[in-house]
């Protein structure tokens, strides 16, 4: 590789390392031309760019732009996966159990290093979109009950109104009770008093 071209991988990289805040290096020894494009078709169908690097450039660019790498992990062919989010960290261990010689070396999330078992917990975190929807539903929980229970006191209402208008229908006249003598409130003072 010329040295002009050396210079623009390692400014490329550089590029990527500054803009992506996860980073999977994998190592894809024995995998078949078929199997690769495959593997890089489902990786750019989820906005993860797929690089295979030379390890001492990609060193270099890391350094550049100030992205601590263990160079333990960059030991035999290497592939880096670029996104943005936990995306590529999921799509690596789908991937992986996908294709049986794709191996996961280690990864960067948000500038922290992390190895092979950091990059499988990492894909098993939910997403931003998952996390802000999980959040608008608890949000939403509280609301719904809220006008389910307002619902449900004008519809008792309506209940009690419609019973009330079946025991006296609207076009009778309200009858006065009886008037009582004043004998009778003397003498009956205790039926009064029962009743």
């Amino acid at each position: 590789m010329a040295t002009l071209e050396k210079e623009r991988t390692v400014q490329e990289l550089e590029e990527r390392f500054r803009n992506s805040d996860g980073l999977v290096f994998t190592e894809f020894r024995g995998i078949n031309a078929n199997d690769m494009m495959a593997l890089r078709k489902e990786l750019r169908k989820n906005s993860v760019e797929y690089r295979v690097v030379k390890n001492r450039l990609a060193l270099i660019a890391a350094k550049n732009a100030g992205v601590m790498i263990d160079p333990k992990i960059l030991k035999g062919p290497t592939g880096i996966c670029f996104g943005e989010g936990a995306i590529p960290f999921k799509l690596s261990v789908a991937l992986q159990k996908k294709f049986e010689r794709f191996k996961i070396k280690g990864g960067i999330s948000e500038g922290e290093m992390v190895d092979a078992n950091g990059v499988k917990d990492l894909a098993m975190l939910p997403s931003r979109e998952e996390l802000l929807a999980r959040l608008a539903g608890a949000m939403q929980s509280p609301i719904q009950q809220f006008a389910s229970a307002l619902n449900a006191i004008i519809r008792s209402g309506v209940v009690v109104l419609s019973e009330v208008a079946k025991v006296k229908p609207a076009d009778q006249p309200e009858v006065a009770p009886p008037e009582r003598s004043h004998d009778e409130d003397k003498s009956g003072g205790e039926t009064q008093a029962l009743q």
